[in-house]
C-alpha cells in the first residue's frame, strides 16, 4: 500500500501569521491557513507541490489541553522544548486498510480521527488522521492522513487560491525531512516493520555530524540520523529528543541555510 510524504508539522509559540511572515522574510511563499475550532489550534502553511510545512500553534490553551487529538496533545507536551519540528504526516487513500494492518502488527492505533479546518473565506477542509504508538519503542511514529479530495483536486484548488505558488528564493521541491535517533539500526528496523519500506545504503553526513539511513518516498524522503559527535544532529537530539530536526528543499540558484523557529531548513541548488 502506497504512502506519500504529506507534511512537516512545525510547532511555533507565536501566531501562525508571524511564523509565515518570518518564513516569507527568508524568501519562501507562505500563507495563513485557518483554525481547528474543536482543538484550539490554528496554522499557516508553505507548499512545495503537495508537500508542505504546517506552522501549528495553540490559540485557545484551555480547549487544546482538553483535546484528545494526539497531535494537539504533543503540541502541548512539547511546549517546554521550545519551538521546533514535531511530527510528519504520510498521505494515503487507503486509511482503513492501513488501520487494520497496523493494528494487526500490534501497534496502538487511534482513529481514523476526523479533522476539519475553516478557512478565512468560510470554506471547510476535511480529512481523516490515524495516530500510532509502538509500546516496544521510544520512537514516535508519524501519523497518516487521508484527504477528502484527490491529489489532483487539491492541487488545482490550492493553486487557484494562490496557496501553491512560486517561492521567491527558488525553492520548488521538498527533498527530505530528517529525524534524530538514538540507535540507527533499531530505528531503521522499526520504521521498516511499521510500513514495509526498503532501506537504502547507510551514509555519513558531515554537515549534520551523523550516520544516516534514508527511505525514499514520493513527496519527500525520510532520513534517520544517529549523531556521531558534535554537530546539528547531536544538538537536536539533546534539545528535542527523537524528533524531526531538518528539512531539505531544492530548486534555488545557490545553497542556503535558514534557522527558523527551532528548525533547520536547507535550500539546495538543483544539480
Amino acid at each position: 500500500m502506497r504512502l506519500t510524504f504529506d507534511h512537516l508539522v512545525h510547532f511555533v509559540h507565536r501566531t501562525p501569521q508571524e511564523a509565515a511572515e518570518q518564513f516569507c522574510q527568508a524568501g519562501f511563499h507562505a500563507v495563513a491557513g485557518g483554525r481547528h475550532s474543536s482543538w484550539g489550534t490554528w496554522n499557516s502553511l508553505s507548499y512545495f507541490g503537495l508537500s508542505y510545512v504546517e506552522f501549528l500553534a495553540v490559540e485557545h490553551e484551555e480547549l487544546a489541553r482538553q483535546s484528545e487529538n494526539p497531535l494537539v496533545r504533543q503540541c502541548i507536551e512539547d511546549e517546554a522544548k521550545g519551538e521546533g519540528f514535531g511530527q510528519i504526516a504520510l498521505r494515503t487513500d487507503e486509511m482503513d486498510a492501513w488501520a487494520e494492518r497496523l493494528r494487526g502488527q500490534g501497534l496502538q492505533v487511534t482513529g481514523p480521527v476526523p479533522g476539519s479546518r475553516t478557512r478565512d473565506d468560510g470554506t471547510t477542509l476535511r480529512w481523516r488522521m490515524l495516530f500510532l504508538e509502538d509500546a516496544d519503542s521510544a520512537l514516535l511514529p508519524p501519523f497518516l492522513i487521508e484527504w477528502s479530495q484527490t491529489d489532483e483536486e487539491r492541487r488545482e484548488d490550492l493553486t487557484n487560491r494562490g496557496i501553491i505558488s512560486a517561492h521567491p528564493n527558488g525553492a520548488a521541491h521538498l527533498k527530505s525531512v530528517g529525524y534524530a535517533v538514538t540507535d540507527l539500526e533499531e530505528a531503521t528496523a522499526r520504521w521498516q516493520s511499521w510500513f514495509g519500506w526498503e532501506k537504502g545504503e547507510k551514509f555519513h553526513d558531515k554537515e549534520l555530524g551523523a550516520i544516516c539511513q534514508a527511505f525514499e518516498l514520493p513527496g519527500g524522503n525520510v532520513v534517520l540520523c544517529q549523531p556521531t559527535g558534535e554537530g546539528l544532529a547531536q544538538t537536536a537530539w539533546k534539545n528535542r529528543g527523537q524528533r524531526p530536526f531538518f528539512a531539505r528543499l531544492a530548486g534555488a540558484s545557490k545553497n542556503s541555510e535558514y534557522k527558523i523557529g527551532g528548525g533547520s531548513y536547507f535550500l539546495r541548488a538543483l544539480e
